[in-house]
């Protein structure tokens, strides 16, 4: 009897342990589980935060690149060159010349808009893009004056500026930090 109640109570032990081992067993492959499923999304993050990253620097790249094209069209609304080209406030006063060269602009604009530059633009800046476009028709018809042209021109420069993430003059700190930033990337790339 004594025999049997050891071997009886040796099992209920063994089941026991063994149900223990079950489950610590599960918990351990729970909290595994979880591990892994957080690294997993650790990686995922990781790899969209690369992704991101690099087309953020291919798509400042190709602006930098593309951007260049867009500053020669915009010249005539400089005052140095609107007084050369003989230009006043409104179209009705102007020379030809000065009509002409607001008319070559808008259409510049125009074919700028629906390329690839239009796609790499920001939002804001196709919007300033689009008004200096049409205020370059609201001047040949007389509607605004040259400094209402000039000034929206203005604002479409500073809009692509901040595309480009070139702070104005009133930020000089933040254009230090900026150059640094600039220059590490562009050492790294060497």
């Amino acid at each position: 009897m004594v025999a049997i109640s050891g071997i009886l109570i040796s099992v209920l032990r063994i089941e026991m342990q063994r149900r223990k081992i079950q489950g610590d067993r599960r918990q351990w492959e729970r909290e595994f589980q979880e591990k892994q499923n957080e690294w997993e999304r650790a990686v995922e993050r990781g790899i969209t935060q690369a992704i991101f990253q690099e087309t953020s620097i291919k798509l400042y790249e190709a602006r930098l690149k593309k951007y260049a094209s867009v500053w020669p069209l915009l010249k005539i609304t400089a005052s140095y060159e609107w007084r050369r080209l003989g230009g006043k406030q409104l179209a009705q006063d102007s020379p030809k010349e000065a009509v002409e060269a607001v008319q070559k602009m808008a259409d510049e604009l125009t074919d700028l808009a629906y390329n690839s530059l239009g796609l790499l633009m920001s939002e804001e800046s196709r919007t300033h893009l689009t008004n200096l476009r049409r205020c370059c028709g609201a001047f040949k018809r007389n509607q605004i004056t040259s400094q209402e042209l000039m000034r929206q021109a203005h604002w479409f420069k500073h809009s692509l500026r901040a595309d480009l993430h070139i702070p104005g003059k009133s930020e000089n700190e933040e254009f230090r930090k900026y150059t640094d930033t600039i220059n590490e990337l562009l050492q790294s790339k060497r």
